[in-house]
């Protein structure tokens, strides 16, 4: 197989690879090509007038990363133990998120015999940031779009300037 091809199939395996991760009873799902790695609890500095759901600045090898409690962003209670994983996620625009969750699973393959589109059922949460679900015996995955997650996280630069102009 040429190197070009062989570039071509290992894109197509990390679209279809999925990354589990539980926070609170709800499996969730990142694409691995935008899980840049999984890390244990880091020192956090904490930023002040920040949104709710910011946990603060992590310093990762050098990297500022902003850390989001997927707890809050979703509503759920605080965790009740100091217990949880980092997951460190790249959006479009280059920047890495920290995600904060209860668990991280595992890696699998995206089965298109399990897939279904967000289902209307799911809190309206889910389905601001769904791109569908993956049915299995044991659970139902929330397949996550970062982009979307993250944004309904932190205000845009735009959506805030436009909020001064009006006021």
């Amino acid at each position: 197989m040429s190197g070009n091809n062989m570039v071509a199939v290992q894109e197509t395996q990390a679209a279809t690879e999925i990354l589990t991760c539980r926070v609170g009873d709800q499996w969730l799902g990142f694409q691995v090509r935008q899980v840049r790695e999984v890390v244990a609890p880091q020192t956090c500095t904490a930023m002040p007038l920040s949104a709710d759901a910011v946990m603060g600045l992590i310093n990762l090898r050098g990297r500022v990363i902003t850390q989001l409690d997927v707890r809050k962003v979703v509503g759920l209670p605080d965790r009740e133990s100091d217990v949880y994983r980092v997951a460190i996620v790249e959006t479009l625009s280059g920047e890495d998120f920290g995600l904060v969750m209860d668990e991280v699973g595992e890696v699998i393959d995206l089965d298109p015999e399990l897939y279904e589109k967000t289902p209307k059922t799911l809190d309206r949460i889910w389905q601001d940031v769904s791109e569908g679900v993956l049915k299995q015996d044991e659970r139902v995955v929330v397949l996550v779009n970062v982009e979307r997650f993250i944004a309904m996280t932190i205000p845009q630069a735009d959506d805030m300037d436009e909020t001064r102009v009006l006021h």
